[in-house]
């Protein structure tokens, strides 16, 4: 079988496949190339909670991209950074603590992902806010998911696309927001990642008003850039692309079950390329 990138449609279709037994993940895995980060943490988080079998990072072939992945993810590992002939990256888990004083590893993370961001062609200005918004979904974590410690936070820059991805297998979007008494009501995990993303919507408004503004950074870091941006939990994913991208261009679709929240960012600066 002729190798093919892994994107997000393939995991998509591979997914429910995979779930109706009509097919063998490894068999598709096997001749996937790691490209883009999104759908690579998509994969581990899918492949987690071991319901879909053959899923997960170890079924593909061993890469720069994987391998760094897989050695972020070691116990006791603080982060690693790969350079290769056209791309940098790197990977940490969230298991730091937030309240604590020394940051360092975290923080010069946050610096390697700003230099990376930089060299893919962004204004420092506009790397800077990218970066601000990567850290408050990081820190959304902390505050949502029940489940911190082993979180990924990653980022991949190219000449012309930068591109970040936090992912946890924390409660998801709609448990989260059930917890509160405005949201007791939710049902819908599509109806849930739509309020998770929009202005003044958390789980602890009805305790603090100023509360649930931690992806409005997001959108403010994107404005007049191009931007791919995709959130993933429970069955549904919610994707938004163009230009200044807002909730307002938002297409919401229903894919296999996932246990946490995914979100995907990939700004490309000054060229179109066309994404899955």
């Amino acid at each position: 079988m002729q190798s093919q990138p892994l994107d997000f449609a393939l995991l998509d279709d591979l997914a429910l496949g995979v779930q109706r037994g009509r097919v063998s993940a490894d068999s598709f895995l096997s001749n996937a190339r790691a490209g883009r980060i999104g759908p690579l943490l998509e994969l581990l988080v899918l492949g987690r909670d071991g319901s879909l079998d053959g899923m997960g990072i170890a079924a593909l072939p061993v890469c720069p991209l994987v391998r760094e992945l897989s050695r972020a993810l070691a116990p006791g590992a603080t982060g690693t950074a790969v350079r290769q002939m056209h791309a940098q990256a790197g990977f940490i888990t969230t298991s730091r603590d937030p309240t604590a004083d020394d940051q360092t590893a975290w923080t010069v993370f946050c610096r390697s992902a700003q230099v990376a961001a930089e060299s893919s062609g962004l204004h420092k200005q506009h790397a800077q806010g990218l970066i601000g918004a990567m850290r408050e979904i990081e820190e959304n974590i902390h505050w949502h998911s029940q489940r911190a410690h082993d979180g990924v936070v990653g980022y991949r820059a190219t000449k012309g696309e930068f591109e970040f991805v936090v992912a946890d297998n924390g409660i998801g979007a709609l448990a989260s927001l059930r917890q509160s008494p405005h949201y007791a009501h939710l049902l819908d995990p599509g109806t849930a990642i739509r309020l998770a993303l929009t202005d003044g919507e958390s789980r602890f408004r009805h305790e603090d008003s100023c509360r649930g503004y931690g992806f409005h950074s997001v959108f403010v870091g994107l404005a007049n850039l191009s931007g791919h941006l995709r959130f993933r939990s429970d069955d549904h994913a919610l994707t938004i692309d163009g230009t200044s991208p807002s909730l307002i261009a938002a297409s919401l679709s229903q894919t296999v079950r996932v246990q946490g929240f995914v979100a995907s960012i990939v700004c490309r600066v000054g060229s179109s390329t066309t994404l899955h």
